[in-house]
């Protein structure tokens, strides 16, 4: 299993309503597909996270903030995630 299969489903267990999704690019294998977005419905923001490997460390972005942070344990990439979309507690 990668990091980002443990990420994701770590959050879905926390928060299940989170959508997380590969980019899907024009040529697997030779084009980079290794970022992924996560949304909730509760808010517009989008955040992300990146690897080219799906291992750590992963640089996550968002769309509500000007900050890149770098993630490198699972439990980090979470709380980036969770707090990236407002999202506190056991299940927001």
């Amino acid at each position: 299993m990668r990091d980002i299969d443990a990420i994701i489903a770590r959050l879905l267990v926390a928060h299940p309503d989170i959508s997380a999704e590969q980019l899907t690019v024009l040529h697997p294998g030779a084009d980079d597909d290794g970022l992924w977005f996560f949304r909730h419905p509760a808010t517009d923001v989008e955040v992300q996270l990146e690897s080219s490997t799906g291992i750590f460390p992963f640089l996550f972005e968002s769309s509500g903030s000007a900050d890149r942070l770098t993630a490198g344990t699972v439990e980090q990439a979470i709380a980036f995630v969770a707090a990236g979309l407002g999202l506190s507690g056991p299940a927001a």
